[in-house]
């Protein structure tokens, strides 16, 4: 309970962070707008591509918290290596 704690209790990727990190992926794209040609197959490619990274932003922190979330680690390994040290 207590490895619980401390690992639901903090996340390693701090929030400054993130709001850089989308205010730099969000100019980029918009400066990717603003100079690509207009035809249907630039806007279908940054589309993607932003489908694309946001799902990675996603994911990246989904994981940060092993314990929680769609994606999550099994405790189990864990609750069984315990039990055989006791």
């Amino acid at each position: 309970m207590r490895w619980d704690l401390i690992e639901e209790g903090e996340r390693s990727i701090p929030l400054p962070f993130l709001c850089m990190l989308t205010a730099w992926l969000v100019l980029i794209f918009a400066s990717f707008g603003y100079r690509a040609p207009r035809n249907p197959i630039i806007a279908i490619v940054l589309v993607a591509s932003a489908v694309l990274i946001s799902a990675l932003l996603y994911l990246i922190l989904d994981l940060d918290a092993p314990l929680g979330g769609p994606i999550h680690a099994s405790p189990a390994p864990l609750q069984r290596a315990i039990a055989e040290m006791r």
